[in-house]
């Protein structure tokens, strides 16, 4: 006891010492979990996105190989890219200079830089012949 007649662990300014950090700590904490949840809410709603556009392209995807199974364009391809007719067909073949190459604008500009296809995407193109 101290000349007030109180207990010194009883003093106003040590419970003040004492609730400020327990306060401040559960207020950082608490805005911290909201800000993950909110970050990952973010995230979830862009993968929804990516989901249902890679879904999309599934789609097309199996359409045309729907598509290219198909007897009319397994014909296509045998007559076009592989020169082949069918029994009475006659066959043409057209002969003249190759087209001249055109001259970039800018002879000193960097050719356009080509995204590289995913291994998918070039597989699906060497199969169907594109």
């Amino acid at each position: 006891m101290n000349r007030a007649g109180t207990v010194w662990w009883a003093h106003p300014g040590l419970w003040v010492l004492f609730l400020l950090p327990t306060l401040a700590y559960a207020g950082i904490t608490v805005a911290d979990r909201w800000y993950q949840s909110y970050l990952l809410a973010q995230e979830e709603a862009e993968l929804r996105v990516e989901i249902n556009e890679l879904r999309l392209e599934n789609l097309q995807l199996q359409a045309t190989l729907v598509r290219a199974k198909s007897d009319q364009a397994i014909e296509s391809v045998a007559r076009e890219q592989l020169g082949l007719v069918r029994p009475g067909d006659r066959a043409f073949a057209l002969v003249g200079p190759p087209p001249a190459p055109q001259r970039p604008s800018d002879p000193y500009a960097l050719p356009a830089a080509r995204p590289e296809k995913p291994p998918w995407r070039r597989f699906l193109e060497t199969i169907l012949g594109r």
